[in-house]
C-alpha cells in the first residue's frame, strides 16, 4: 500500500520540477538589455549596470510579468547633457535629444559616476528571436 503513494509522491515531484526546468522566464542579459533600449539605447547618458532582482510569472495570455529591480550608472551628468543639447544643431538627432531630456525629467539632477537603484515591471514575450517588450 505504501509503495504506489511513494511512486505518486516521486512522480508528481519529477513532474513539478520539469515544469519548473522548460517553462522559465526571461534571463538577466535579456532584461538589462530591453531596459537599456527602454532608457538610453545610445548608452551615452545612463547604462544599465546590473540586475539586482529578478521576478517574472507566466500569464494565461502568454505575456511574462517581470518585476526588475536593476542598477543605472550615469556616465554624463544632467548638466553636462543639457549643455551638449544646447550646443547642438536644432534638426540633428531631434529624437535622440527628446529621449535625453525625458531622462532627465525621470531621475533629476543625476551625476556622471552616479548610481541609482531602479524599479520597473514590464510585460514581455518570447519570439524566435529573443524576449521582447509586449505591445500595449
Amino acid at each position: 500500500m505504501r509503495r504506489p503513494v511513494l511512486w505518486m509522491v516521486l512522480l508528481a515531484l519529477v513532474a513539478g520540477l520539469g515544469g519548473c526546468l522548460f517553462n522559465h522566464g526571461p534571463d538577466d542579459s535579456s532584461v538589462r538589455q530591453i531596459l537599456q533600449d527602454q532608457l538610453d539605447p545610445s548608452a551615452t547618458v545612463l547604462v544599465v549596470q546590473k540586475i539586482d532582482a529578478l521576478n517574472a510569472a507566466k500569464q494565461p495570455s502568454g505575456q511574462w510579468q517581470v518585476d526588475v529591480t536593476a542598477t543605472l550608472l550615469f556616465k554624463q551628468s544632467a548638466e553636462t547633457m543639457a549643455t551638449t543639447l544646447d550646443r547642438s544643431q536644432p534638426a540633428a538627432g531631434f529624437l535622440g535629444k527628446i529621449g535625453q531630456l525625458g531622462l532627465i525629467l525621470q531621475f533629476g539632477n543625476f551625476k556622471a559616476g552616479q548610481t541609482l537603484p531602479y524599479q520597473t515591471r514590464l510585460t514581455l514575450l518570447q519570439g524566435s528571436a529573443g524576449w521582447m517588450p509586449a505591445s500595449r
